[in-house]
């Protein structure tokens, strides 16, 4: 959510910029070129990796898209990768930054996990936190969660770690469909129907 200046102040400094100085733009893109040549020559490749980029200004987007400019004869001197929710291509459809928009090189929608990728996701995530032992979402109550959150990833965490709290309270050690249902009643943005109240 860094206003323009901010942005490349930000970029500026985790590529090793010096900035008391660079009061104005021009110096500041300037010195940009000047290290990201340093860099192609030192045969280094710069690609900014921008997350959550549905919240930023539509001056920073225009921001980036100068930074974007810098190139040589033969080859750009960085790549500028965006993630973002969905709203990231409603800010990109806006007409202020429509050059932008011409520059992007590639556009991928990332569509939910499949069912079985759901389970698999959730038995990586209890694996990294340190859990070896025993199933804590059965097969029925994995299932239940993949229908509530459709296989977005996000959905999946939050549902999972509401559901895990509510059987922690219990004392249980496994997750029921009935913790997956409460946890589902208790999560707005669902982007499946409310079936599960009926549940």
């Amino acid at each position: 959510m860094l206003e323009p200046h901010l942005l490349l102040i930000a970029i500026a400094e985790e590529l090793g910029i010096r900035l008391q100085d660079l009061d104005f733009q021009f110096h500041l893109m300037k010195e940009f070129n000047q290290r990201l040549l340093d860099m192609a020559a030192q045969g280094k490749k710069v690609v900014i990796c921008i997350d959550e980029a549905q919240s930023m200004p539509l001056e920073s987007l225009e921001a980036l898209r100068l930074l974007s400019n810098l190139e040589t004869e033969k080859r750009k001197l960085l790549q500028v990768v965006m993630f973002g929710q969905p709203e990231l291509d409603q800010k990109l459809a806006n007409p202020a930054v429509r050059q932008l928009r011409q520059r992007i090189v590639l556009h991928y929608r990332m569509p939910g996990l499949r069912q079985q990728e759901s389970e698999h996701y959730l038995a990586h995530r209890l694996r990294v936190a340190g859990h070896r032992d025993g199933d804590v979402f059965p097969p029925a109550t994995a299932r239940l969660l993949y229908r509530l959150s459709s296989g977005t990833p996000r959905l999946v965490n939050v549902l999972a770690h509401k559901a895990m709290l509510l059987a922690y309270g219990e004392g249980k050690t496994r997750v029921s469909r009935a913790h997956v249902a409460l946890a589902g009643r208790d999560t707005e943005g669902l982007p499946t129907l409310h079936w599960w109240q009926r549940w």
